[in-house]
């Protein structure tokens, strides 16, 4: 390779860096940006495939890839089925769309094998994102939750997720400044978490972080490992709920919305979320195997108003139950929840192998993509994630940088 070549493959990676650094915070804050990023990422990807044999032999080969590839596939294909066989409507074929998107991920993991990358130098350019997400915040007008073009919840949960690449590229740098990098980006991803006032980004972090406890505790053979976690888990509820004002409203508001429930007033939040969730399991009911199609829960809730059993207002949540396996049953069946599953838990499977015994760069990276995958798995609980084209790109480029890592057979990227 020659010197000029070498330099021309260096600013290359660093753009790479750049753009992948900086789409979660700007898919979700600039207008038509992830989009039309998602699609160069997936079009990079396809030359990459093309004019590098190494990068087609991995694609086709490795078993690992082509089970990640394999499943955002067979997830695509059967909601290209309950479109054609069963629910042609144009509903249904804006939402086969959009799941189109995750098919992009493949390309993109060939994109990322082609690149001469790190794994460290790729984890800590999410930190771009934290920087942007403090700017975000400064020039915000401290009105209302954060929210930038997606609905709080799904900006938060970016944010949150932005958050966990921060602290993992953070803890594995050795510079000084790109420490620094990482510190602030993580404060930024932080303040844009709290400022959405996301209750069920902060339940599913809680969750993936007792889970990963609980991981390390079986295979050290230690429970010290779950108690700690446990403990600092419950003090940073308590401190959260107690001192951070918008998850402390939004605790407050929580308690209100239980006793207004309590009293049968259904119309608050997580009132109308359990009216949802009635529908939605109305539907599953119907057609537990194969489900009723994307627009069956749609098509329940305005029969419901029609009846006088809804009040009208409910009309402007009957796209989505709020619940990603209530509305995966109930538009796609349990075969259609299986294939969920697999893409949410495939990353989950490779990286539940023991950890080794030493605190390395590649276990702090593995524990930070645990993390990640293991959020995205408790975020369903509460919002439907994938009937959005934004989370659904975020989380096709951070299934793809899962993949990578996970099927990278260079171990020296972790240094």
């Amino acid at each position: 390779m020659t010197e000029a070549h070498q330099r021309a493959t260096t600013v290359q990676n660093y753009l790479l860096l750049l753009v992948i650094g900086t789409f979660p915070a700007l898919s979700v804050i600039v207008d038509g940006y992830g989009s039309a990023l998602w699609y160069f990422l997936g079009i990079a990807g396809i030359l990459a495939f093309t004019f590098n044999v190494s990068v087609r032999k991995i694609l086709c080969l490795e078993p690992k890839v082509l089970f990640f590839n394999s499943a955002t596939f067979l997830f695509f294909l059967w909601s290209l089925i309950i479109y054609l066989k069963i629910d042609p409507s144009e509903f249904s074929k804006s939402r086969v769309e959009r799941h189109a998107l995750l098919l992009i991920s493949i390309p993109v993991i060939a994109l990322l094998f082609h690149a001469r990358l790190r794994a460290k130098d790729l984890f800590l350019s999410f930190s771009l994102s934290g920087l942007v997400f403090l700017a975000y915040w400064i020039m915000s007008d401290g009105e209302g939750r954060l929210d930038g073009l997606v609905h709080a919840i799904h900006f938060g949960n970016v944010a949150l997720i932005t958050l966990i690449f921060c602290v993992g590229g953070m803890l594995t740098q050795t510079k000084r400044h790109w420490t620094l990098v990482a510190a602030i980006g993580s404060v930024g991803a932080l303040i844009a978490f709290m400022e959405s006032g996301s209750r069920g980004g902060l339940v599913a972090l809680f969750l993936a972080l007792l889970v990963v406890g609980l991981w390390f505790s079986i295979f050290r053979n230690k429970i010290r490992y779950f108690v700690i976690t446990l403990a600092l888990v419950a003090s940073a509820g308590i401190v959260s709920v107690k001192f951070v004002d918008p998850i402390s409203e939004r605790y407050k508001l929580t308690l209100s919305e239980l006793d207004q429930y309590s009293e049968g007033q259904m119309y608050t939040s997580m009132g109308m979320r359990l009216l949802m969730w009635d529908a939605a399991l109305k539907v599953i009911s119907n057609a537990p195997i194969i489900g009723s199609g994307f627009s069956g829960y749609q098509t329940e809730i305005l029969t419901r108003i029609e009846e006088g059993k809804l009040k009208p207002l409910m009309s402007d949540f009957s796209s989505e139950p709020h619940n990603q396996y209530l509305y995966q049953l109930a538009s796609h069946g349990l075969v259609g929840l299986f294939f969920l599953l697999l893409i949410l838990t495939i990353p989950l499977f490779y990286l539940a192998s023991p950890p080794s015994g030493a605190i390395s760069n590649g276990n702090v990276l593995r524990v930070t993509l645990a993390l990640v995958f293991l959020s995205f798995l408790f975020f369903g609980l509460t919002i439907t994630l994938f009937d959005q084209r934004r989370v659904l790109q975020n989380f096709g480029l951070f299934y793809a940088v899962a993949a990578w890592f996970l099927c990278d057979k260079k171990r020296e990227r972790f240094q």
